[in-house]
C-alpha cells in the first residue's frame, strides 16, 4: 500500500486551523485585558468606613462593653453590642 503524503491543500488547512486557534487565544486575552482596564480592581473592594454616628456603624465597630448597662454585671470578653445580657436577659445596645 502506498502512504499518501499530505498535499499542499491539507498543509494549508492545518496551518489555517493553528492560526485560528492562536488568533482566538489572543482575542480572548485582549478582551479580558480590556475588561481589566475598564473595571479596575480597586473599584471592587468595599469602600473605607467613613466617620459616622455610632448608630450608623456596625455593632462590631464599637468597643464592646465590659458591664451590662441594665444590671451592672460583668460581661464576657467575647460580648458584642446588640447581644443579650446573660444575667438580666435585656439587649445591650
Amino acid at each position: 500500500m502506498e502512504e499518501k503524503k499530505p498535499g499542499r491543500r491539507e498543509v494549508w488547512k492545518i496551518l489555517g486551523m493553528a492560526a485560528l486557534i492562536v488568533a482566538l487565544f489572543l482575542g480572548i486575552k485582549l478582551i479580558f485585558w480590556g475588561l481589566g482596564m475598564a473595571i479596575p480592581q480597586a473599584d471592587l473592594q468595599p469602600p473605607e468606613p467613613s466617620q459616622s454616628t455610632p448608630s450608623d456603624r456596625a455593632p462590631e465597630a464599637r468597643p464592646a462593653p465590659s458591664f451590662c448597662v441594665h444590671c451592672g454585671e460583668g460581661l464576657p470578653e467575647s460580648f458584642l453590642w446588640g447581644q443579650f445580657c446573660p444575667y438580666c436577659g435585656k439587649r445591650v445596645e
